[in-house]
């Protein structure tokens, strides 16, 4: 139950690459992200497979204009079994030369299942630059698509998209 648990929060982190934006879509940035901390799972109590999940990560920039940057998030989403909506979530991108804030606007998470445990998690959604500053300042007040994809325990690929 928590190894399910702790693929669809990754899945859902924000997060949060498996779904690619349009041709035309500009990358951003690409981030190799590890969970940071104990993953909260809180069972709602309504019914069955319906839960709140919780969790913190940091990500290093690997492609993209934040390439090399450190980003630190935080998330929350509500699970019915195998499908997740995000609830909140935020973070900091910081370089040496600038920093840029992000706030969740919408997300969904999902998982498939393969001889009873998770095999594939993803997400995808959207985020506003909520702050920019310095060679990041371009991006205040952007919308951004991003998708994630659980690479292994604890580790996903986060993606933004223009």
């Amino acid at each position: 139950m928590r190894k399910a648990a702790i693929v669809m929060a990754l899945g859902a982190a924000a997060s949060l690459t498996a779904v690619a934006g349009p041709a035309h879509a500009e990358l951003i940035g690409r981030y190799e992200c590890n969970v940071v901390g104990t993953l909260g799972q809180e069972p709602i109590g309504d019914r069955p497979g319906h839960m709140l999940v919780s969790f913190q990560y940091s990500c290093y920039g690997v492609d993209g204009r934040l390439k090399g940057a450190l980003y630190t998030a935080s998330v929350a989403s509500e699970w019915e079994n195998q499908k997740g909506i995000y609830l909140y979530g935020s973070g900091i991108h910081r370089m040496t030369d600038g920093l840029a804030v992000i706030q969740l606007v919408e997300g969904t998470g999902t998982v498939s299942m393969q001889d009873g445990t998770p095999a594939i998690s993803q997400a995808s959604g959207k985020v506003t630059f909520k702050l920019a500053s310095g060679s990041l300042a371009s991006l205040a007040g952007r919308t951004a698509s991003f998708t994630a994809r659980l690479t292994g325990p604890g580790h996903f690929i986060y993606e933004m998209n223009d």
